[in-house]
């Protein structure tokens, strides 16, 4: 499952996810860019507040998204993109499980998805067995 992250905001709770609907949203607004690329320029600022807004617009109402107007009203509400940046980081890191390594105990999970349980991976039915 997917994790949201929140905020305040005066008397609003906003909740942010970065669902697969909100991802697809965030390309498709900027241009059919993967969302990998676009991460990095979110991460490093790089897409700007467009690219922000855009981020936000998807991602809110707990991933099922807003009105891109809505997203603008919001970024004035908190007093400009730069105070939506911790929301955003933490949405990030709810959505693709990064942790910190102080709350990983300094160990990295090298366990991959396709060892999970109904998950094919090499040699267990998989294309790539039989190649």
């Amino acid at each position: 499952m997917i994790r949201s992250a929140s905020m305040k905001l005066g008397k609003k709770t906003l909740k942010l996810k970065f669902s697969t609907r909100a991802l697809i949203r965030i390309e498709a607004e900027n241009g059919g860019q993967s969302f990998d690329t676009l991460l990095d320029q979110l991460i490093t600022g790089a897409g700007g507040v467009t690219l922000m807004a855009s981020a936000l617009g998807a991602g809110l109402n707990d991933g099922k998204g807003i009105d891109p107007d809505q997203a603008l009203d919001l970024i004035d509400q908190a007093g400009g993109v730069r105070k939506l940046i911790p929301l955003v980081g933490e949405a990030i890191g709810a959505a693709f499980d990064v942790k910190s390594a102080a709350e990983d105990g300094g160990q990295v999970d090298e366990t991959s998805e396709a060892g999970e349980v109904g998950e094919a991976g090499p040699g267990k039915g998989s294309a790539a067995a039989g190649a």
